[in-house]
């Protein structure tokens, strides 16, 4: 550090430490400026009619979030009303999300700073809120517009934690300092459901870097204690406001990985992904849209591949004790913040619709950023007497760290521009992962590319044989085309995994309809009429195939084929 910067860190270590985080996070995030729609953009933005008018906000609030069975047991009420203020404000163009999304990130990293600044020294929090800003792993949550969701809840749950945490080491607690912690709880459980540990996480903070601050006495003490069932007031009316709108406590739509997968083995499935999560948020170097398999394996059973996972989890709990016993605070609550903000999405408490995604993991790296700036504090204590190259080389050493994030996050921005380049990166990116070929074959077919897109999507089947969509996508083409015969044994394939969906039993009996197969199509659309979905469009096909059958037969033949075949 120069004789000038040192005089200006000095004087000015806070509006030092901004410019340099705001610059960071800028360089990180600003090459996604120019990105369109891609992936759930285009069916939660794009093409969603609902926040594309103002005239009923009432109906945002009060409406689940996706409203596309079986999807429709997620309410984010904040959410939909933010992207209707944009959409009318931009007229749909994707500019004012993408701005939106970069401003709110420089606003989650300089929040970071201010949290970390309450927590450690000025340098140590300046590398944390640098590390957060440059981490790979966010350019998900940047650069796709329905990341902004995790924007937002990050945002409210880190300003809560700084503001909790600055009152009561002040060893006060007013009125309105309750009253802000409630409000940004309430702004962010609107955005996102994981902003429901934030009680657990305001409690870490007093188990660890709060354990010696002023006992709280007299008013200051009921009013936190106010403000601490204010937090269970404000969960439960949101789980029944939730069940009310939703009809409903359950979480989102599976991932097709867990489908009829039992609790203990669904949680060997996430212990053999431990390691690939610990690489996502220490060194994202590679990255991905998508983490399905065969990119990312399924043990269900106790195996040695699980014994990666499981050294992971017990050496975090022992730095966790060997931080507590050593009264290390800010290493202690930051080795409870990452499990904590990880619990929701971690397949654990709940199935949810991911393995693992990238943008899950983004209130959890405030935590690897904390690990990180108390390292450098210490590391810089133990520095003070060495000599001035020794101090330059370990500043170099981590401004040349934090820089080649940046890079990586910036050059990365451009990859979710639209679901073209999404689809090749993936691709690229995750060669073994069947869901990039899944929808390169699925680009292909609407390009009227036939060979390759059915190339591809044999690539996807192989890959992941469990998963319905490839293996439906082909039949649908094959049908399409009159091409029945390749496409019967597809749709039969599809049946076996996803026996309760009508889409195939409507293919299927259309398809054997059309190769004469009238007794095995009339039993085929009765099957999928038992399902419950669109049960007008399955009777029409029954009458065409009666029609068919009534046409075909003699009247005796037909008459003894109706008193024998009345029920399939």
């Amino acid at each position: 550090m120069t004789g000038a910067w040192r005089r200006a860190w000095t004087q000015h270590p806070a509006a030092l430490s901004a410019a340099v985080v705001l610059a960071v996070a800028l360089a990180s995030s600003l090459a996604g400026l120019g990105n369109g729609f891609a992936l759930d953009d285009v069916p939660m933005v794009q093409e969603n009619a609902r926040i594309h008018s103002l005239r009923a906000p009432w109906a945002l609030i009060t409406s689940a979030y996706w409203q596309v069975p079986p999807h429709d047991a997620l309410w984010r009420p904040w959410a939909l009303s933010a992207f209707a203020v944009q959409w009318a404000i931009g007229g749909g163009a994707p500019l004012i999300f993408h701005a939106v999304n970069i401003g709110l990130y420089v606003a989650v990293s300089l929040a970071v700073l201010a949290f970390a600044r309450t927590l450690l020294p000025a340098i140590g929090a300046l590398v944390a809120a640098s590390v957060f800003a440059a981490h790979p792993v966010h350019v998900e949550v940047v650069a796709n517009v329905v990341g902004q969701l995790e924007l937002w809840s990050t945002g409210a749950v880190v300003l809560a934690s700084a503001w909790y945490m600055q009152v009561r080491t002040l060893g006060h607690f007013r009125r309105w300092d309750g009253i802000a912690v409630l409000a940004l709880f309430v702004l962010g459980l609107g955005m996102k459901e994981h902003v429901v540990v934030l009680p657990a996480l305001l409690g870490a903070l007093e188990l660890t870097v709060l354990r010696e601050a002023p006992r709280l006495s007299g008013p200051d003490a009921r009013r936190w204690r106010l403000t601490v069932v204010g937090q269970l007031a404000v969960i439960a009316l949101w789980l029944i406001l939730r069940n009310d709108i939703l009809g409903g406590l359950i979480g989102e739509h599976p991932h097709t990985a867990f489908r009829g997968m039992e609790m203990g083995a669904r949680h060997l499935v996430m212990l053999g992904l431990v390691p690939e999560l610990a690489r996502l948020l220490v060194w994202p170097a590679r990255l991905a849209a998508d983490y399905s398999p065969a990119m990312v394996p399924l043990h269900t059973t106790l195996t040695a591949a699980h014994l990666p996972g499981l050294l992971l989890v017990l050496g975090g709990a022992a730095l966790f004790g060997l931080a507590w016993r050593r009264r290390f605070w800010v290493p202690a609550l930051a080795l409870l913040w990452i499990p904590i903000s990880l619990v929701p999405v971690l397949n654990i408490i709940a199935p949810t619709g991911v393995l693992i995604a990238e943008r899950t993991l983004f209130l959890a790296t405030v935590g690897i950023a904390l690990l990180v700036g108390s390292l450098t504090g210490a590391v810089a204590r133990w520095m003070t007497g060495a000599a001035a190259p020794a101090r330059t080389a370990a500043a170099v050493a981590i401004a040349g760290l934090i820089v080649i994030a940046a890079a990586h996050s910036s050059q990365r921005q451009g990859v979710w521009a639209d679901n073209e380049t999404l689809t090749a990166s993936l691709v690229l990116d995750a060669p073994e992962n069947f869901r990039g070929h899944y929808w390169l074959g699925d680009a292909l077919f609407r390009e009227g590319s036939l060979q390759e897109g059915e190339q591809a999507m044999r690539r996807a089947m192989a890959l992941w044989p469990g998963h319905e969509g490839p293996p439906l996508a082909l039949a649908l083409r094959y049908h399409e085309r009159g091409l029945c015969v390749p496409a019967i044994p597809l749709y039969e394939r599809v049946l076996e995994i996803v026996p309760e969906h009508v889409t195939p039993y409507f293919g299927l009996a259309g398809c054997q309809l059309q190769e004469g197969q009238l007794l095995r199509a009339r039993r085929t659309a009765f099957a999928g009429l038992a399902t419950g979905y669109s049960p007008q469009t399955v009777s029409a096909l029954i009458l065409a195939i009666d029609s068919t059958l009534a046409a075909h037969d003699t009247i005796l033949l037909n008459n003894r084929w109706t008193r024998l075949h009345e029920v399939p």
